[in-house]
């Protein structure tokens, strides 16, 4: 029920489908000027749209819009995927913007693995960026040296990532807190240093000639003509990336709301109460840091695949730090959240190409603004409902 007094509300008609619709056309719209406009009038949309956010959470209208989309979530999920569909049409002649929409969605998928990690169990990961570059290196060695196709590379990427995940994560997880935080750093330090001191991999020069990914001839890096307009060569790339985001959201956002994900939480909020609980600590950690690697590795997979090259200082501390920054100013634990940091920063860093010697201090800057000011992040995580979890599951026992 909507309050009653002096709290601002949502007007009345946007509480149906076509209030739905005309969020997500709003949403749609701003994201395109954001992301295609000129650095001024995109900042300045950023910025103000920033703002809102700030109002209309602090006036807890946040929540109002999620309930709506809750309730018909059916006109919200048929309306996004139209949008999504339409929107890499709008860049067909734009191919920087393009571009940056495709690192947008690489970025995202690996914020979403290192939120699984961070958000959802409170184990500080500083090496996500190495994560993502085993990935990367994976389908790079593969493809370049090997000859190997570019989609079974990318599986045995997958299954590397993962792997990675497990064999780091099983001795690692030993440790907690600030010692947790300093393993994983120094992971991060030691896989640059193998990367730019192992000729086979390329040195500092890394590794070029990266297959890009097809589908037989149809190459997904390439420029067709449809209906006589010349499409740029990173939309098929682009309509990839979405659906995969699309699917890491959907498997993020089911853990999220399933009993695993409350373990998580549990573990993050009292491991003790959690153990009293009889969760299974160390498994449910193992869980979380290995589906976050293999979230990460899927992202460098994809983004050394599109770029062709893979280098050292594409997987270095100073993106695992971006990475890091996207989570806390998106809002850790909240998938959305994480999802919006991912597309803020990684808009600012493109934008902001002409400073990337001072890209560590933009990073460093936003981290302890957002800190200070906002230590929620821009979407905070909402209060949790599992009475349809375990309502589902009293049903199942009691059917069985």
């Amino acid at each position: 029920m909507k309050d009653q007094g002096t709290k601002p509300s949502i007007p009345n008609f946007l509480y149906s489908a076509l209030g739905v619709l005309m969020i997500n056309l709003i949403i749609f719209v701003l994201l395109y000027v954001i992301i295609a406009a000129e650095f001024a009038v995109s900042m300045i949309t950023l910025l103000c749209t920033i703002l809102v956010m700030l109002y209309l959470d602090k006036k807890g209208l946040i929540n109002e819009i999620f309930s709506i989309f809750i309730k018909y979530k059916r006109t919200a999920l048929i309306s996004t995927v139209v949008l999504a569909l339409i929107f890499p049409l709008m860049l067909a002649d734009k191919r920087y913007i393009a571009h940056i929409a495709i690192i947008v969605t690489v970025y995202g998928m690996a914020a979403l693995g290192l939120n699984f990690q961070m958000g959802s169990t409170n184990m500080v990961n500083f090496a996500p960026a190495a994560f993502m570059g085993i990935g990367a290196y994976s389908i790079a060695v593969l493809t370049a040296k090997f000859g190997m196709s570019s989609w079974v590379a990318l599986a045995i990427a997958i299954l590397t990532s993962g792997l990675m995940g497990l064999l780091i994560g099983i001795p690692t997880l030993r440790t907690k807190d600030y010692y947790l935080s300093l393993v994983t750093m120094a992971l991060q330090l030691a896989f640059t240093m193998v990367l730019f001191n192992i000729p086979y991999l390329g040195g500092p020069n890394g590794i070029s000639g990266v297959k890009p990914l097809s589908i037989g001839e149809f190459s997904l890096v390439k420029s067709y003509t449809v209906f006589g307009v010349k499409i740029a060569p990173q939309i098929p790339y682009l309509y990839l990336c979405i659906l995969i985001l699309a699917l890491f959201i959907y498997i993020a956002m089911r853990i999220y709301i399933s009993r695993i994900g409350l373990s998580l939480n549990t573990i993050a909020q009292d491991e003790v109460a959690a153990n009293c609980l009889g969760i299974n600590i160390a498994a449910r950690k193992l869980f979380a840091f290995v589906i976050g690697a293999i979230f990460c590795g899927v992202a460098g997979a994809l983004y050394g695949s599109y770029t062709s090259y893979v280098g050292p200082d594409d997987f270095g501390f100073p993106k695992s730090l971006m990475i890091i920054c996207m989570v806390i100013l998106g809002g850790m634990d909240n998938v959305v959240g994480v999802v919006t940091g991912a597309f803020i920063l990684t808009v600012i860093t493109e934008k902001l190409r002409v400073f990337s010697d001072f890209q560590q201090l933009v990073y460093g800057l936003i981290l302890l603004t957002v800190l200070i000011v906002r230590p929620a992040g821009l979407i905070p995580k909402r209060v949790r409902n599992y009475c349809m979890v375990f309502k589902k599951n009293i049903v199942k026992h009691t059917q069985d």
